[in-house]
């Protein structure tokens, strides 16, 4: 009997959709080498080709065509693969930061192979980038920091002795670090706090990384704002302008200071928004990353999309935010905007329009700042192999979460529960049982990684699990919800709901059958699945 196939499109977290007509992909997924993002990449590319598609090759500069030991293939290079969901901020030939949709730019991501050798003389030139974005988080860290030996100056040949006064350690840091030619930032830095006894082995770097993430990421020095959502990060101010007249200057260190961070190996002490890691690193944003900004906006945008009768609501095509000295700020979505009334009809560009303006147009000036400050000492290409996921690991770090503090603080809420009966079945208990040991099993960065993805953050609160916050900032447990099994290959998957901090769990008829598909959720990156 021939085996179903099934349309897979797996929307991931580097933001790029990828899609296959896949045979018994249940089945499949058994062979834990399918389980990894590299095995199912090979699965979909080999499908693909089967199908009868075209599949474009890579060859490295100077390698002759037969030569199979360079020929790559590009994932991202379907020629007639889907449209990628969202949009990207694409940072243009005069270095100006562009809002353009997702599906024009798979291309130019996809050959983002090279490196600028006169910018910078002692990278690599040639990265394989879909072999090392393939790589796992460990070996790809492995691979960043070798490429990051390669682009800093040995230490013999010149290094940074920042002196200043800690009283003023930001604006002289920053009045410094600026005044250096971004050749120069590659550097080795070592700090000085002038009129301290102390040599900088380290511990005086980190303490002044400490020292500037508290003043710049405070509110009230007004760069940064924490953004409405169940777990706030760091987002950038639409008001930094009015607070700071170089506001721009004040962004470029945000990104040199960033770039130095990687460079040293410093880890930052705030965690930046969702949308603003995929910013960083130019990969999709859509609708649904709302929801890490603002999460009142995200809901009322959802209800718009999902009603009709929008027109009682009186909306125009306008956007609003509170200015600095509390009052309200009205800002047209477009031209005219404010004379343009919110209909059924035009709804969906009133949605797009404003989720442009919220996530790109009314802090884009920050942003190619900031970009310009952390692209000019760090090759783009060496960051752009990580997804936004891995990238809060390398910038915070993989926390170490404590599995009796979670375990303990962990509501478990069960099928025959839901339906009025007093115990709840034998097999239900068994499968919480496997989860745990499951994650008792994970290493820390994939326990980060099944954090990021029921939560929307690797984060835990400093008062441990009990202190989780849903998106109305209510303390919200870690939940697992259990459920029955649904029709293969989507009723599988465990589901998430960020929201409310809770994982719906399959109740599965095997330990091994819970790790493969708890596994390929957390290693895939997987956001979604549209099955057909």
């Amino acid at each position: 009997m021939e085996a179903q196939a099934t349309t897979v499109v797996v929307h991931c977290s580097d933001g790029w959709d990828r899609t296959a007509q896949l045979c018994g992909l249940a089945q499949l997924l058994i062979d834990a080498h399918y389980r990894t993002r590299r095995g199912f990449l090979e699965v979909i590319e080999k499908e693909w080709v089967r199908a009868g598609h075209k599949f474009q090759d890579r060859v490295a500069p100077g390698k002759a065509e037969d030569d199979d030991d360079q020929q790559a293939p590009i994932f991202l290079q379907f020629l007639d693969s889907q449209p990628s969901v969202g949009y990207v901020r694409h940072v243009n030939e005069h270095g100006h930061a562009e809002w353009v949709a997702a599906d024009s730019l798979v291309h130019e991501r996809a050959a983002m192979t090279a490196i600028d050798i006169e910018e910078f003389p002692r990278a690599t030139s040639y990265i394989d980038f879909e072999s090392v974005a393939a790589l796992p988080f460990k070996a790809k860290v492995r691979w960043f920091l070798k490429e990051l030996g390669k682009v800093a100056v040995p230490w013999d040949e010149g290094h940074l002795l920042l002196k200043i006064r800690r009283e003023a350690v930001l604006s002289e840091s920053m009045h410094l670090l600026m005044l250096v030619p971004a050749a120069d930032l590659r550097q080795r830095l070592r700090i000085e706090f002038i009129d301290e006894p102390g040599l900088d082995a380290g511990g005086l770097l980190r303490e002044w990384v400490l020292l500037l993430c508290e003043q710049l990421f405070d509110e009230s020095y007004g760069l940064f704002q924490r953004t409405h959502a169940d777990q706030s990060g760091y987002w950038i101010n639409p008001n930094s302008r009015d607070i700071h007249r170089d506001h721009l200057h004040c962004f470029q260190f945000v990104g040199r200071l960033l770039a130095k961070c990687l460079l040293e190996g410093q880890l930052l002490t705030v965690h930046l928004a969702l949308p603003l890691l995929k910013h960083l690193l130019g990969v999709p944003i859509s609708f649904s990353d709302l929801e890490f900004l603002d999460a009142e906006l995200h809901r009322h945008a959802l209800w718009l999309r999902e009603n009709e009768g929008v027109e009682a609501l009186a909306l125009d095509f306008t956007a609003q935010r509170q200015g600095t000295d509390g009052a309200i700020i009205t800002e047209e979505l477009k031209p005219g905007g404010k004379d343009i009334p919110v209909t059924d009809a035009n709804k969906e560009e009133y949605l797009t329009l404003l989720l442009k303006h919220k996530m790109f147009g009314a802090v884009r000036e920050q942003l190619e700042a900031m970009l310009q400050g952390l692209y000019d000492v760090l090759p783009r290409t060496l960051l752009a192999v990580f997804d936004y996921q891995e990238l809060e690991l390398l910038v915070c770090g993989v926390p170490s979460i404590d599995m009796a503090d979670w375990e303990s603080h962990t509501d478990v809420r069960y099928m025959r529960a839901e339906q009025g009966l007093n115990r709840p079945a034998a097999s239900e208990r068994q499968v919480v049982k496997w989860f745990w040991e499951a994650v008792r099993a994970f290493s820390q960065e994939e326990r980060a990684r099944l954090l990021q993805f029921v939560t929307g953050t690797s984060r835990v609160p400093a008062e441990g699990f009990r202190a989780l916050l849903s998106h109305d900032g209510r303390i919200r447990r870690f939940g697992l919800q259990m459920v029955a099994i649904g029709a293969p290959p989507a009723g599988l998957y465990p589901k998430a709901h960020t929201c409310f901090n809770r994982l719906d769990l399959p109740v599965y008829r095997s330990y091994e059958e819970l790790v493969t598909y708890l596994t390929l959720v957390i290693n895939m990156e997987i956001t979604g699945f549209t099955m057909q």
